[in-house]
């Protein structure tokens, strides 16, 4: 259950933003102004997922209304508006999502960013941009945040079960067992807009605790799998203190190979000129990583972790 007064703090600061805010009114009155219903437009962002094409129309409407409106190309009020106004909806009683209580406390921290005018820039929440794709399935409640890690639910790819190596396939097949089928289970993503330098415990734990303490309530859920270049064993052999990210996990029985190839933009080479140097020498080719981590064991982890605490 969502902890009432987080949810009712939170929604009480969006909805006054709303009503009291000039960036809030600029943005409500560009939407008016090129003919659009402000609501109507906020509950397109139920559609929104990361991919670029799912706010290929919602794009041209926001430019389309801030030019205008006169506002400058770098203004996030209109973003902000319908961001805040879908955040403000999810948090109502009758469509709040069946969360732990760290999930809700971290999520709602994250979504009163939008109400910071430092943060929110056009960096972070333009409309042709991941990170206000992102926010808006957080505003929607289809992403949440564990701390440095969000969240969302999705399954198993079948195309990924292709990919894994056959010196894998006996482990990969115990692992699905455990996981009884293909989904759907939390996937973790890395938090954009977590501090630098804490890739490392305890907050790779403490997510992991937060993710499972909303699991517990969550038995739809089959546990966790994840699916990228931070997680493959190749790119660990190269930067050993990446390898932190899967260590409770496989500590507490979970399962990772993986499935070939990483594309050269995925983000593997930035803030790393030591693998830039490697794979030029031939020496590291990045591939993705696969973990599955099954609910029963992701809980079993989770009860031992606050036993030990007590």
């Amino acid at each position: 259950m969502w902890p009432t007064h987080f949810t009712e703090l939170t929604r009480a600061r969006l909805l006054a933003w709303l009503s009291d805010s000039e960036v809030a009114a600029a943005g409500a009155g560009a939407l008016r102004r090129s003919g659009h219903g402000p609501s109507a437009v906020a509950e397109t962002l139920q559609s929104v997922t990361e991919a670029p094409a799912s706010t290929s129309r919602l794009v041209i409407l926001v430019e389309n209304a801030k030019r205008e409106a006169g506002l400058p190309a770098a203004s996030t009020a209109v973003e902000r508006w319908l961001l805040a106004h879908a955040a403000a909806s999810m948090l109502s009683a009758a469509r709040k999502p069946l969360l732990g209580q760290a999930v809700v406390e971290r999520t709602c921290t994250d979504i009163a960013r939008l109400l910071d005018d430092t943060w929110a820039t056009a960096e972070r929440l333009r409309v042709t941009g991941i990170r206000f794709r992102e926010f808006a399935k957080m505003a929607t409640g289809r992403r949440f945040s564990a701390g440095l890690f969000h969240w969302d639910v999705c399954g198993l790819s079948r195309s990924w079960l292709l990919k894994v190596p056959p010196r894998d396939v006996p482990g990969l097949v115990c692992a699905l067992a455990k996981l009884r089928g293909l989904g759907p289970a939390m996937f973790p993503h890395l938090n954009p807009h977590r501090p630098p330098g804490h890739l490392a415990e305890p907050a790779i734990s403490g997510a992991l605790a937060a993710m499972a303490e909303t699991l517990e309530s969550r038995p739809d859920l089959h546990g966790l799998v994840a699916a990228s270049w931070l997680r493959s064993p190749d790119v660990h052999r190269v930067s050993p203190h990446l390898a932190a990210v899967n260590a409770p996990i496989l500590a507490a029985g979970g399962f990772v190979t993986t499935l070939g190839s990483a594309p050269r933009d995925c983000g593997v080479f930035e803030h790393s000129r030591e693998r830039v140097r490697l794979f030029k020498e031939g020496r590291f080719t990045p591939t993705i990583g696969l973990v599955i981590w099954s609910r029963a064991d992701m809980l079993r982890w989770w009860r031992s972790c606050n036993v030990a605490a007590r």
